[in-house]
């Protein structure tokens, strides 16, 4: 038994080395190319050199399409935030005949084709004359990711026990002093969890951004495959690395917002000493 046991376990430490072998050998691979010396991408890089960040730096589109992402992946988390928390609280704290048909509605943007969305909206916007800018980038990313905020926000409130809300409304609270004090504390990890993956999803979108932009509106995934279009230069791995930093940034805060959550110590295998002292599970 001792024996079978040990073989189980081996090959579990086999196949989950497997696993991040596979996932972190492409991440290895993009950053050795970063600072290969030759001109074009090739693995194993012929020398080492840092000039391709240097030319980076030179590519001003880069970064114009970056604070473009940035603005259009934001407004759309923050639109999206708003509108699916309203729309959680309407079908799952004050239901009504068709709720649960309206909850379906809201959600089929998450298993739609989204090039189908990308021409609706195009057409939807162009009638609108709004179509090319960020602003209709943000309005059509908002409805996509809106799935997202929708589930995890309607699972929190499905789940909080009303009788803080009775005892609030006892004491006299009204709708909005209840929701501001008491139900909105409550789902600010659903809430930060839903505009996390939202943000992420939103930044790299290509095909929604590809048939509403114009070109001085250009998002960083677009002006990437541009670029590519052109050139093979390891500027696209400088690239690569500068956006898997900032993902790593990303996680980083949220996983520090996480940490200061009361009751989510859990969440990172830690819990708490009888001491006051953090001690690993």
């Amino acid at each position: 038994m001792v024996k079978s046991n040990k073989g189980t376990k081996l090959l579990l430490y086999i196949f989950v080395g497997a696993v991040a072998i596979y996932l972190l050998l492409p991440l290895l691979m993009i950053m050795l190319t970063s600072v290969g010396s030759g001109s074009a991408s090739k693995f194993p890089p012929e020398g080492l050199t840092l000039k391709w960040y240097a030319n980076l730096g030179e590519q001003t589109q880069f970064l114009d399409a970056f604070k473009n992402s940035l603005i259009a992946s934001t407004g759309a988390v923050l639109l999206a935030l708003i509108t699916g928390t309203l729309a959680a609280l309407a079908i799952v704290q004050y239901p009504f005949p068709g709720s649960g048909i309206l909850r379906a509605f809201f959600v089929s943007p998450m298993v739609m084709p989204k090039i189908t969305l990308g021409i609706a909206y195009l057409i939807l916007f162009s009638k609108m004359h709004i179509a090319g800018g960020l602003f209709a980038l943000i309005l059509g990313e908002a409805v996509i990711v809106l799935p997202f905020v929708l589930t995890l926000v309607g699972s929190a409130l499905a789940n909080l026990h009303p009788a803080h809300r009775e005892a609030a409304a006892d004491l006299g609270a009204g709708p909005m002093r209840i929701f501001f004090t008491i139900t909105l504390p409550q789902l600010r990890l659903s809430l930060l969890l839903s505009g996390s993956i939202a943000f992420v999803f939103t930044f790299d979108q290509v095909e929604a951004a590809l048939l509403l932009l114009r070109q001085d509106s250009y998002t960083l995934p677009i002006q990437l495959f541009l670029y590519m279009e052109k050139w093979q230069d390891p500027t696209i791995a400088v690239v690569s690395v500068v956006l898997i930093a900032f993902a790593l940034a990303l996680f980083m805060t949220i996983k520090l917002v996480l940490r200061s959550v009361p009751g989510l110590e859990s969440l990172f295998g830690r819990r708490k000493t009888k001491g006051g002292l953090d001690q690993n599970e």
